[in-house]
């Protein structure tokens, strides 16, 4: 049984909250991840795009997972706005199906 890709929207803001959890880790345990969500980011924000406009990033679980995990290692208050967003989406995401 595979996995299907989940759908998030995501801020700029959120984006880069996402980045510096990340970047607290090993190299090569989140390099190809930061590349993704980089390469996600380029093709929805523009130059002149504003930290609160949103943009649709499509993760694997795993990468969902380990965006999590990062997350869950940062102090609450910085994170649980997005955590609660995150969670939101998948419970409309699920109740949808």
């Amino acid at each position: 049984m595979t996995r299907q890709n989940i759908s998030l929207s995501l801020s700029l803001a959120q984006g880069n909250l996402i980045l510096e959890a990340l970047a607290e880790r090993p190299f090569k345990q989140v390099f190809e991840l930061i590349g993704e969500l980089n390469q996600q980011a380029q093709m929805n924000f523009s130059v002149s795009a504003l930290e609160h406009d949103l943009g649709q990033f499509v993760l694997h679980p795993n990468q969902l997972r380990l965006i999590l995990e990062v997350l869950g290692e940062m102090p609450f208050n910085r994170v649980h706005r997005l955590l609660h967003s995150m969670h939101q989406q998948m419970q409309e995401a699920k109740a949808g199906e």
